[in-house]
């Protein structure tokens, strides 16, 4: 063997080796970014999960400032895109139901 193919072919296996660290470098990116959309698809599966828990809360909250005229809580609500109106009352004898509850707005 001669000093040039000696010199090809340490070239080629520096090559070869820096090759094989990139494929583990890269292996060990994609294991964490893996990782952390499994979580992100954890967090929105919780989520949707959460969402009709959410929109009972809101309501309720709605129904509960509009029925005790609670400006601070209403405040709150639309500080967070929320809104209600109340239903009036209709003109009916004072032993007739109530008025239907306030029924909450999201924009």
């Amino acid at each position: 063997m001669n000093a040039l193919q000696h010199h090809g072919l340490t070239l080629l296996a520096a090559l070869a080796l820096a090759a094989a660290i990139g494929g583990v470098a890269m292996s060990s990116h994609n294991r964490a970014q893996r990782l952390q959309l499994a979580q992100q698809q954890q967090y929105l599966q919780q989520s949707a999960q959460l969402e009709g828990l959410y929109r009972e809360i809101v309501r309720a909250l709605a129904e509960l400032s509009a029925r005790s005229g609670d400006a601070p809580l209403r405040a709150l609500l639309q500080q967070h895109g929320i809104q209600y109106t109340v239903n009036p009352a209709a003109a009916a004898p004072a032993s007739a139901t109530p008025a239907a509850p306030a029924q909450p707005v999201r924009r």
